[in-house]
């Protein structure tokens, strides 16, 4: 083809003429962007109202030099929050798109873009590094013009990061404090920096507290006219009467309420057998404290008896320690059914040889046909429903499971040979009839055919003699519902809501528990409540929420929040509500996360640790330094509370390189315990205070029979070798400090320290999320406890079972990842479910590891319940 060179040639032409014009074209995009960006209008500019925006636009003043000149220009001595900076930031966006859009088609058509466009595209991508750098210089400017201020706002200089908090600016400031750091000396600072410095109005800015007695401090301390400390219900409840003219009356005695409530839904018989219901099915076996307590138990935490305690007594009235619960089921039965009974009483025939000790039937039931004395018993096997032992019987004695249940059956036949014998009359039941059938119509058909008199309790007379009115078990009963109510209001939540979960969960015992028990006494609760026009104090914080929400009746600048650690749902929209405004009040909170400690009351650590998250972009400071106790304390408690990757990081350190505090673990003998406290104090200068410091309100249980208490007002003391040392709870202690401090019972226990008491299981679903290290809580109460000293700590514990806190000190290298495992089902309760699972992996000869694996609990839970099964079914009898 002649002309395809031709052809070739035009189109290249054409070609390079479209790259020309394009190019051409590009040049002059880069020209018109060049002086565009050089002619921005600056940030401050485009704030202002138009008549002084064309004023300014007339001297050619409105014209920004680069976005690093407009910063300093629009904010010249101020700071810079993170809202300005994404506001400033947004208005070079669209020139930014502009920017970035142009330059690689530059780059691509050998245009080099201008040094406008360039500088232009490096400043906004480090407009953050430059706010930065700006606002570094604002804090250091106004720290130094305002030196004299910090150096005697208070009776004692304020330290670089206490003052570095309070000229903060930013809308969202948390104050992370450490244990004796200032925290109310920081706070005081600000609101006299804002007042004095800022000129801000004392009315204008809102200052929270969480106590009566935190609030009225802080009011003291400051003495500034028109500003006074709230606590968040005095506040609520305030802000309501001041908006409707109507201030709520609170009821004042809520316990009293509950109790009343509860007494009354008693009457209902569906309520009361529910009740009965999980005292029987549901409650947890636990040892009996009040009992080792009212017999003055010299052992301060002896170990716990192996026998679970019936819930009802015998027919002489003797308490009943059982092997198992399938035992202990029984035993309420035959209670309830009107039976006469006693466990494991002497078989009435000498049967003892060369290879049985004298028989002791499980039960024997004494009645009376035509006015003469009967007597029949009742034996318990351990047998499933083919008459077969579990497989872990033959491993624990080391032999085979032949052996195993040859042993097992052979006590059978032996123990009917006796009855046929003597012609004694027995029935029988086994674990297979707990799975098979409803125990309590087994019994009570058994015990028709034998000719035993029922006399069926009434629902009513079962309550009173399992719960009995105003016993201690009644009133955690009913302390257990309060909780839960007060949890599920305060975190927002409905009924509807935790159900639900519960079912997801497939959790049904805390289903009944919730539906039967908890929900009835929560609606009445309320109804009752509304009736006779009260409120609670969490009603309070809702109703003003809401207030706030709808009409926005009050307006702040600065909102200061103190123990902000622990800050609950309901007081999270409370404080959001309060702050809504154009602009939003500035929030300034502090608080100590390592001194967490009120879950039980609906503290959310998430809301402290996770604080942008739920207000907005934060700044973070920290104040690390201690004003109250020294080396080697500090680094030794420091390092105990951070093992928990979830507490925020934190370098504390001591105010002076020569403070010292001292910190020692005394064990003690159980026959000495009160002796060692006494020689303790008797080593302490007359001069110098003491706490003796207890996890729970009766750690100091002994102390009561060596030493005379003193009640002064709500202060409580031990008079010890001629002084008053008081006592009182960690939870009590926190805030507060002594020269010296005892810190009793810290061992390895069911009310030792960490308590090792479980929850009741319902609480999960109105409880706010705990960390997952083991232990978190107990951790940081045991943290808030050997920090109240200025001079030294004594940590006690039994020389037998010290605490694993206490073996975390002294032998770390003994502490294995096992002494804090914890496990997804770690709090369940083990049910007739979990139990024969657990039987039938064992049975299959499965290891204890892949057992516990399997059910999500640790392998000493599993060899505890094995063993607790075990003496259940009567082994060791045989």
């Amino acid at each position: 083809m002649p002309n395809l060179p031709i052809i070739v040639i035009g189109l290249v032409a054409i070609l390079l003429a479209v790259l020309a014009v394009r190019r051409i074209r590009l040049k002059k995009q880069s020209e018109q962007l060049s002086a565009k960006l050089h002619r921005i209008p600056s940030f401050e500019s485009n704030r202002i109202n138009e008549e002084r925006k064309f004023a300014i636009s007339a001297r050619n003043e409105s014209f920004s030099v680069d976005i690093a000149t407009d910063l300093e220009t629009s904010f010249a001595s101020r700071y810079v929050t993170f809202t300005q900076e994404k506001e400033f930031t947004r208005y070079y966006t669209d020139y930014y798109k502009e920017a970035d859009a142009l330059v690689p088609q530059l780059k691509t058509f050998g245009i080099k873009p201008s040094e406008v466009i360039l500088k232009f595209l490096h400043d906004f991508d480090n407009i953050g590094k430059l706010v930065g750098l700006h606002n570094q210089q604002v804090i250091r400017n106004t720290l130094d013009s305002h030196k004299l201020f910090f150096d005697h706002c208070l009776k004692y200089p304020l330290d670089e990061q206490q003052r570095r908090s309070i000229v903060s600016e930013e809308d969202n400031c948390l104050v992370v404090s450490s244990a004796g750091s200032g925290k109310t000396s920081s706070i005081v600072g600000k609101v006299k920096y804002l007042i004095e410095i800022k000129k801000v109005d004392p009315a204008r800015i809102l200052l929270i507290s969480y106590t009566n007695k935190a609030a009225a401090e802080l009011t003291e301390r400051m003495g500034i006219e028109g500003l006074r400390g709230y606590t968040f219900h005095k506040l609520a409840l305030d802000l309501i009467g001041q908006q409707t003219g109507n201030k709520p009356s609170i009821c004042d005695n809520t316990d009293a309420l509950f109790v009343k409530i509860y007494r009354e839904l008693l009457a209902d018989s569906r309520f009361r057998k529910h009740a009965v219901e999980y005292f029987v099915d549901y409650q947890a076996n636990e040892a009996d404290w009040e009992k080792r307590k009212n017999e003055r138990r010299q052992q301060l935490s002896e170990q716990k008896d192996v026998r679970l305690k019936a819930l009802l007594p015998d027919m002489d009235g003797k308490q009943i320690y059982v092997r198992s619960e399938q035992e202990q089921k029984i035993c309420f039965v035959l209670s309830s059914l009107g039976v006469q009974f006693r466990y494991e009483e002497p078989y009435e025939h000498p049967v003892a040889d060369a290879m049985h000790s004298q028989y002791k039937p499980d039960f024997s039931i004494h009645f009376e046909r035509d006015g003469k004395p009967q007597r029949l018993y009742l034996e318990h096997f351990g047998v499933d429903e083919h008459g077969l032992v579990p497989a872990w019987f033959a491993k624990d004695r080391d032999i085979s499971y032949e052996e195993a249940n040859q042993k097992y059956n052979d006590g059978i036949t032996w123990k009917r040979a006796a009855h046929e014998k003597f012609g004694t009359k027995l029935i029988t039941t086994s674990s297979a009839d707990f799975y098979r059938s409803d125990i309590r119509e087994t019994l009570r058909r058994l015990l028709l055919e034998a000719g035993v008199p029922l006399q069926e309790r009434t629902d009513t007379e079962l309550y009173s003699m399992v719960l009995p009115a105003g016993s201690k078990q009644e009133k955690a009963f009913i302390r257990l519902i309060a909780t839960f109510v007060t949890l599920l209001k305060s975190s927002c939540r409905s009924l509807k809501d935790v159900l639900k979960q519960t079912d997801e969960a497939d959790d049904r015992r805390s289903a009944f528990v919730i539906k039967n028990i908890f929900s009835p006494i929560y609606e009445r609760y309320v109804e009752v409540l509304r009736n006779s026009k009260q409120i609670d104090f969490t009603d309070a914080i809702l109703q003003a929420t809401e207030l706030c929400r709808a009409t926005h009746p009050v307006s702040y600048d600065y909102i200061i929040v103190d123990e902000f650690q622990d800050i609950s749902i309901d007081r999270y929209n409370f404080l959001n509500a309060l702050r809504e405004g154009n602009p939003p009040a500035k929030l300034y909170c502090v608080g100590d996360d390592w001194q967490s400690i009120y879950r039980f009351s609906g503290s959310d650590m998430a809301l402290f640790n996770d604080f942008a998250r739920f207000f907005g972009p934060t700044e973070i400071n920290k104040i690390e330094t201690t004003y109250r106790f020294g080396e080697p304390l500090v680094g030794l408690s420091a390092r105990f509370i951070q093992r928990n990757t979830a507490q925020i990081k934190k370098n504390v350190r001591p105010f002076s390189v020569q403070a010292k505090t001292e910190i020692s673990f005394q064990s003690y003998d159980r026959k000495e315990y009160c002796n060692t406290i006494g020689r303790l104090v008797a080593s302490i200068p007359a001069d110098k205070s003491v706490f003796l410091l207890g996890r729970y309100s009766f750690d100091d249980y002994y102390l009561s029979f060596m030493y005379k208490g003193v009640k002064e007002s709500n202060r409580f003391y031990y008079i010890i070798d001629g002084r008053k040392v008081e006592f009182l709870t960690v939870h009590k202690s926190k805030g507060l400090e002594a020269d010296y401090v005892i810190l009793l019972q810290c061992n390895k226990d069911t009310y030792g320290f960490p308590s090792l008491v479980s929850d009741d299981p319902s609480l999960q679903y109105v409880l706010t999320a705990s960390d997952r290290f083991p232990y978190g809580e107990e951790r940081r109460l045991f943290y808030v406890a050997i920090t109240r000293a200025k001079v030294k700590t004594w940590v006690l514990y039994d020389v037998r079972f010290p605490s694993v806190f206490v073996d975390e000190f002294l032998h770390p290298e003994k502490v294995a990842e096992e002494n804090y495992a914890k496990h997804p089902n770690a709090n369940k309760r083990w049910t007739r479910r979990a139990d024969q699972f657990l039987l039938t992996l064992h049975r299959e000869g499965k290891s204890v590891r892949y057992i516990a694996e399997k059910m999500g609990r640790s392998q000493t839970s599993i060899v505890m319940r094995l063993g607790k099964l075990e003496v259940g079914n009567n082994f060791d009898a045989i």
